[in-house]
């Protein structure tokens, strides 16, 4: 994309990003799946099919990073302990899903999109991949400074709509790890004030890192308002209008129906409530130290389930 040379380039870099993307960023503001996705409105195999696009394009642009962290313009920015989001969109995937990390990715749904990828989620990975394996990877700044500045700034909005929509705890990290941070010089979780003080620390990273060469500026800018589109793009497919297909499950054919000798509305629920009280026991019995989260998940899995039988509002 070209970059309007009416900018003042004299401008610090984060400054001349917040002006030149401006009108880029309240366009995707108005996108149906952005819009969707902000309102908390995409059913679970939805936003679980956002999350596996977004868990390969932060693995690539993580890569890249580590790969280029001592490069003179991304150095100043790098600090994956604050930043890195792949592990934690992968414990949030393994979370809703209810399976365990290390499984996920061969789970019928991630399959499914791997075995015919939409074309805006190639593209993205495939622009960042691109820049990774180039010579002056500065650009990978502009797709940083789009990701990271969305998972601070709206991303805070969607973490409690997103939880409340699952069923999720607002105030733990259980199935919204995307969207927590940590304090800049502490473990501790960052509250709203910490978050501004990581956005200003990055800001300023990035002003450092670029300085004041103007043909550094125009290419990050540049890459930016292409970081918009690509990222708009994936957006794009969380509209509805094609909705995120279930993997096939298998074919197993109905027995004959017996004679009604009991109430079967009676019947169900004993059995639904027989697998809960037997998960819930299993929960008490197998999950030991350290597992507390994991197991919340899981338990957290069932509920949705119960709920989506049941139709429980």
């Amino acid at each position: 994309m070209e970059v309007n040379i009416d900018y003042d380039f004299s401008l610090p870099m984060s400054s001349l990003l917040q002006v030149g993307t401006s009108e880029v960023h309240e366009d995707a503001r108005h996108v149906k799946g952005g819009i969707r996705l902000v309102q908390a409105e995409l059913d679970k195999e939805e936003y679980l099919y956002y999350l596996m696009m977004l868990w390969h394009i932060y693995t690539e642009l993580e890569r890249g990073i580590e790969t280029h962290a001592s490069y003179p313009t991304l150095q100043s920015t790098y600090n994956p302990t604050l930043l890195a989001r792949a592990r934690s969109i992968s414990q949030d995937i393994s979370c809703l899903l209810a399976v365990p990390e290390a499984e996920w990715q061969t789970h019928p749904s991630h399959s499914s999109l791997m075995a015919s990828p939409p074309k805006a989620f190639v593209e993205y990975t495939t622009r960042i991949r691109e820049l990774s394996e180039s010579s002056d990877p500065t650009r990978l700044l502009a797709h940083a400074y789009v990701r990271y500045l969305g998972d601070l700034s709206g991303g805070q909005i969607i973490r409690r709509r997103i939880a409340n929509a699952y069923n999720l705890d607002a105030d733990r990290e259980d199935g919204i790890r995307l969207y927590h941070f940590k304090k800049l010089d502490s473990s501790e979780t960052a509250n709203i004030g910490d978050i501004k003080k990581i956005k200003e620390w990055y800001k300023d990273g990035m002003n450092t890192g670029i300085g004041d060469d103007t043909t550094l500026k125009a290419a990050v800018l540049e890459e930016a308002l292409l970081a918009f589109k690509l990222g708009v793009g994936i957006l794009d497919l969380l509209s509805g209008e094609g909705r995120v297909q279930e993997p096939p499950q298998p074919v197993v054919s109905a027995p004959k129906q017996a004679k009604a000798l009991y109430d079967p509305i009676l019947v169900s629920f004993g059995g639904l409530l027989s697998v809960a009280v037997t998960v819930g026991l299993a929960h008490v019995v197998y999950m030991g130290p350290g597992s507390v989260s994991s197991g919340n998940c899981v338990l957290r899995g069932v509920e949705y389930w119960l709920r989506s039988i049941l139709s429980i509002a």
